[in-house]
């Protein structure tokens, strides 16, 4: 049964089969009770298994009822996904003409939002072996250096440039330039579409980049091609990708329940938050400016105005090792530590925190900080610290603004039950949907701890590590060792994540339902399951899956 007048309804073609694209986004629904529907995971591929974008779109037209919104990868459906849209797999005139179901899809689902976004290719190939790893740099450094010679005139670099060339085989360059070209065409097929009202509202999102490379030419044309349409307001470009399907669902529910968050930013250091994020093109300021904007939510000057607070442990000079011991430690520890307690100072109970400071995981100093700050870990209303500052700025957004109706739509119960007559039945029906909220809620909030804090910065490097010495494997391609390793990961996770449960999360009031005399608290319970799975059959990312006590106890605080 609906918190709602009536069920609401997303078709949801994600970018790929991963946790970040297909499980991520419908915890999110689950949490403002929308219902997501996604194709059938066979269809997305994976590791071993082709992706079938033909048969995605017949899917996708097939009649299903009322809908309200749909959310499309357009790399999915011109290409079979991410790691194909790097590859000259798909033919140009292929991949354009699959966009041809943009205009059927608006045909059938009529006045329905249709929101879409798609990826400005990063500045290299993907790293799936030893041996592309190596052409990666190599044409990572190539794609920055050509346009620094070629398009800024740095003259000195051209010698530099020759040595670079030098390493990449004509093959592996030739295929990554023309994947480029063809990409910029889809993309910019995708800003005509918008025009033309096939697709509402179109998120651009640059994958990993630099401050130069080709994709600033790119950039520039799609810009001016929005505003030769005239469609500015409809058509955003910033950095991210993994986030872009959440942060997308975030804006069609605000827009369709009629609200505009009003979020204020602090950083950890006004000097930090102009410096440029790794895999990023522009300071991180601005990365977070346009997330906001994209996630439908609006910058509020004052905190005072605000509905969020959003905490942000900008970028730091230098490596992780840099601040492991001595002076450096002691001030990165003191820099966190003051954007903490600004944080808790202005309310403690709406902030979410997002950790930038270095790619692919949290920092140590930001979390022990936190452990021992006026913040507590459940009572965030989200974290994130995973991949790039792009991913972890527009998933913590995502989080947090629906979060925060996830608590109207409590609030909103807990009014109904003073004003109305709601039958006992009526009464369990909503009182589960709000219970199934907060779990995925719980869920998501400490799975981002787990994944990008306890894997990401610990678990990860240790395994890596024992990978390369002692089982001569590949960390691109686990072959063989595949589930020693996964059972590797388990134990490690497993047991940080028990651990880090009972520290923060056990026997915590996550919320109170009711009024007066009715007043009950959802209390955490046990964790007494942590799943852990490596998707891909790598170590890049982990899937997980918790199964914990939810009680409702009477009273309250």
């Amino acid at each position: 049964m609906s918190l709602r007048h009536r069920a609401h309804r997303v078709v949801y073609v994600p970018l790929d089969d991963r946790p970040c694209n297909a499980k991520f986004p419908r915890l999110l629904a689950r949490m403002v009770d929308f219902e997501l529907v996604m194709p059938p995971l066979d269809l997305l591929g994976g590791p071993g298994q082709q992706s079938q974008p033909t048969r995605i779109a017949e899917w996708l037209l097939e009649p299903r009822g009322r809908i309200d919104c749909a959310i499309l990868s357009l790399d999915m459906l011109a290409y079979g996904g991410l790691v194909e849209s790097r590859t000259m797999q798909v033919a140009p005139e292929t991949a354009l003409g699959r966009l041809d179901v943009l205009s059927r899809l608006r045909e059938q689902l009529g006045e329905a939002a249709i929101y879409a976004f798609n990826v400005i290719m990063r500045l290299s190939i993907t790293a799936d072996s030893p041996q592309t790893a190596r052409y990666w740099d190599a044409v990572r450094r190539w794609s920055e250096l050509r346009y620094r010679v070629e398009e800024l005139g740095e003259e000195r670099l051209r010698d530099r440039l020759r040595e670079v060339r030098e390493e990449i085989p004509d093959h592996v360059l030739n295929e990554y330039t023309a994947a480029r070209e063809r990409n910029h065409r889809v993309n910019m097929r995708a800003v005509d579409e918008t025009a033309a009202h096939h697709i509402d509202f179109l998120a651009l999102t640059q994958e990993d980049a630099a401050e130069f490379g080709p994709h600033r030419d790119e950039q520039e044309r799609l810009l001016d091609r929005v505003a030769s349409h005239n469609i500015e307001d409809r058509v955003a470009l910033y950095p991210g990708t993994d986030e872009a399907a959440m942060t997308l669902l975030a804006r069609f529910i605000h827009r369709h329940m009629l609200k505009t968050p009003r979020v204020h930013v602090i950083y950890s250091s006004e000097e930090a938050a102009d410096r440029i994020a790794p895999f990023e093109d522009r300071p991180v300021r601005e990365t977070v400016e346009a997330h906001v904007a994209a996630a439908g939510a609006q910058l509020a000057a004052d905190d005072k105005d605000s509905d969020i607070v959003l905490a942000v442990s900008a970028p730091a000079e230098g490596r992780r090792e840099d601040y492991e011991r001595g002076a450096a430690r002691d001030r990165r520890r003191r820099q966190v530590r003051g954007l903490l307690e600004r944080a808790a100072e202005i309310s403690p109970r709406r902030v979410v925190l997002c950790d930038v400071a270095f790619p692919n995981g949290a920092d140590e100093a930001l979390m022990r900080e936190l452990r021992h700050s006026d913040l507590q870990l459940h009572r965030l209303l989200s974290f994130a610290a995973w991949n790039t500052a792009g991913n972890s700025i527009g998933s913590a957004l995502a989080h947090g603004t629906l979060r925060l109706i996830a608590l109207q739509d409590k609030g909103a119960f807990d009014l109904a039950q003073l004003l109305a007559d709601i039958s006992p039945m009526r009464y369990l029906e909503l009182l589960n949907s709000l219970i199934d909220s907060e779990r995925a809620h719980v869920e998501f909030l400490f799975g981002r701890f787990v994944d990008d804090w306890l894997y990401q910065s610990r678990v990860r490097p240790e395994v890596t590590q024992e990978v390369v010495d002692l089982l001569e494997a590949s960390v691109f391609d686990l072959a063989g060792s595949y589930r020693q390793i996964e059972r590797m990961v388990a134990q490690e996770l497993g047991a940080a994540a028990s651990d880090l449960w009972s520290d923060h999360f056990l026997a915590q009031e996550t919320v109170q339902i009711g009024v007066e005399q009715s007043r009950s608290s959802l209390v955490l319970d046990a964790l007494e399951e942590t799943r852990v799975r490596l998707p891909w059959r790598r170590l890049f990312e982990v899937d997980l899956d918790f199964k914990f006590g939810l009680e409702l106890v009477p009273g309250g605080e």
